[in-house]
């Protein structure tokens, strides 16, 4: 149903946004913004190679230096004990996390988190950087999916560590190589499907990295307590989260802890990771004063997770009539160095719109020495059906047809099998491609010969996640929910 048939209360409308009056005339509080008595200033030192193993941290002279009140380094990080670590996209060592906040044995990435500093004044701190001594035995990098994939490709993770998750790091040609995870999606009888194809389009495609460019760098303010209660304020769309990694990575309990989200400034999903909490958190346990870090926009751009690159290979087969009848799919995402891309994401959604009969899957989770990567609107989804989509306007070209009927044809509905084994309820893709179709714009006439008009239908999913809500009625009618 779309909204020209039924009428609605807000879209159309022009609803006053709850925070808006706050940020245009600038009361808005954002995360540096943040000011406390005492509060003194940090900085972190980072590596400017992209892969390294350390060999020394040496700290006394930044220690010495006038002004500096504390140093950390990943020794100031306590020994977790439970040797895994859940994620969204995997279990993976629990000391790959504390790893990437601070480097301990290696550096993975340029702008890799070796030490922090804490100081009077941003100056001071900025200063002591340059004192501390980092001893690096540089080592090769790879920084692309087909460096990351040759054979004698080095190895970014060799501390063994992967053997406490199964079924990471599996071996190929009976060795590990840098494919920290292999998924397979699907249903049917590929084979036979393109057997009974009468077309078959075979084609790759890839997409860069490309980070988020949001406007607002990252930033963390921490008071711990002489009680050992722990205050964070930070820019973040996940406060809980943000949270739970602290309670793990310091050993606080979560009733010691407490997180407050500032306003921030732009996100699209990639404001949900530790970055610096971690370090204002331990510079304010060493200092007993509130300690507050800001990154510049060079470290944002060279220290923080953007999206994937990716690579695809798709082979699409097809009757005469348009009807879809296989698909065979590999998707190569870029993880950063340490495991999780969003390639799972772009496997469940590369074919979300569409009804394909026969389907395979697979989709490599490929570490290289670049930042961890973090979300970006719809995680995964836009790599992979900017392949599929590309391929389908290629097909109807082939077939001389419309390309929003070919789409049409095969439109996913209610019942429609997904690739991951869910089944489609009532997702409205077959109503959205009707009312372009039927638009004014799509059947205008172009301007000229060379001017396009195109289309592409794409799928998202969202998981709920563990949630709670509280409904507080008051005395005078109404009622509070948190």
């Amino acid at each position: 149903m779309t909204t020209v048939e039924k009428p609605w209360k807000v879209v159309g409308t022009r609803p006053v946004r709850p925070d808006g009056v706050d940020k245009v005339t600038g009361r808005a509080v954002y995360g540096a913004d943040v000011r406390m008595a005492n509060q003194v200033y940090g900085r972190v030192k980072r590596s400017p190679h992209a892969h390294a193993r350390i060999k020394s941290i040496d700290v006394s002279k930044a220690l010495a230096l006038p002004g500096v009140l504390a140093v950390i380094t990943h020794e100031d990080l306590p020994k977790v004990p439970n040797p895994v670590m859940p994620t969204i996209r995997g279990p993976i060592p629990s000391q790959w996390d504390q790893d990437r906040i601070l480097a301990r044995y290696k550096v993975l990435f340029r702008g890799h988190p070796i030490a922090a500093v804490a100081a009077t004044d941003h100056h001071t701190a900025e200063d002591a950087l340059d004192l501390i001594e980092v001893e690096y035995e540089v080592l090769p990098a790879v920084t692309s999916i087909g460096d990351a994939l040759l054979p004698n490709a080095p190895l970014l993770h060799e501390d063994g560590l992967d053997d406490l998750v199964e079924d990471l790091f599996p071996e190929v040609d009976g060795r590990k190589g840098n494919v920290a995870r292999l998924i397979e999606m699907g249903f049917g009888d590929i084979d036979a499907g393109f057997a009974d194809a009468d077309i078959i389009l075979e084609h790759e495609y890839s997409t860069a990295m490309a980070h988020q460019g949001y406007i607002e760098p990252h930033n963390a303010t921490a008071m711990w307590n002489r009680d050992g209660k722990l205050q964070v304020w930070t820019s973040t769309q996940g406060a809980f989260g943000i949270r739970d990694n602290l309670s793990r990575n310091l050993q606080i309990p979560l009733g010691d802890l407490r997180v407050m989200p500032a306003e921030i400034g732009g996100g699209f999903g990639a404001k949900n990771v530790v970055y610096l909490e971690p370090l204002a958190a331990l510079l304010s346990k060493k200092t007993g004063r509130p300690v507050q870090l800001t990154m510049n926009r060079t470290e944002v751009l060279e220290a923080t997770g953007p999206t994937s690159g990716t690579r695809s290979w798709v082979r699409l087969g097809a009757k005469k009539d348009g009807t879809l009848v296989a698909a065979d799919i590999k998707l190569w995402y870029e993880a950063g160095a340490y495991p999780g891309s969003p390639v799972g994401g772009g496997a469940r959604c590369a074919l979300g719109p569409y009804a394909v009969p026969n389907q395979r899957i697979l989709g490599y989770d490929v570490v290289v020495n670049r930042p961890k990567v973090a979300a970006y609107r719809a995680p995964g989804a836009p790599a992979a059906e900017f392949a599929i989509e590309s391929i389908m306007d290629e097909l109807a070209e082939r077939l001389e047809m419309d390309p929003m009927e070919l789409r049409m044809k095969n439109a996913a509905q209610e019942g429609t099998p997904r690739s991951d084994g869910a089944t489609h309820g009532n997702i409205g893709a077959r109503e959205v491609m009707q009312a372009v179709i039927d638009s004014p714009h799509w059947k205008s006439e172009k301007p000229r010969a060379e001017v396009g008009r195109g289309v592409a239908m794409g799928f998202w999913q969202n998981g709920g996640g563990e949630s709670s809500a509280y409904a507080t009625v008051h005395s005078a009618g109404t009622v509070t929910l948190t």
